[in-house]
């Protein structure tokens, strides 16, 4: 993959502004690092787990709350709660350029 850093944003206003846990933030930063230049990003879970150093536990539920937030999305197009089929060992995510498209779906979810 890239191997290309994450936008600014995301390291300075991860926590601050997004409200983004350590886990949530960490994985986040783990996925942009996997990213290539169209945001497509797909580490298994034990990748992800290992270079963050958190149980996939953790990660899977990190991941579940990037989805569901704006940050992340699935490549294939699945909603964050439809079935992943069994046969896949990872997920396609593109990870969000701008925090412009992030701020949207936060609003969308305030009101």
């Amino acid at each position: 993959m890239g191997r290309r850093p994450a936008p600014e944003w995301v390291a300075r206003e991860g926590v601050s502004r997004y409200g983004l846990t350590t886990p949530e933030r960490t994985v986040l930063l783990c996925l942009w690092d996997h990213a290539d230049k169209q945001g497509l990003t797909f580490p298994s879970q034990p990748t992800i787990a290992r270079e963050t150093g958190y149980g996939q536990t953790t990660t899977k539920a990190a991941t579940r709350v990037l989805h569901r937030r704006g940050f992340i999305r699935r490549a294939d197009g699945l909603g964050p709660d439809d079935e992943v089929p069994h046969d896949r060992k990872a997920v396609r995510w593109v990870v969000e350029q701008t925090p412009a498209w992030v701020d949207r779906r936060l609003v969308r979810h305030a009101t």
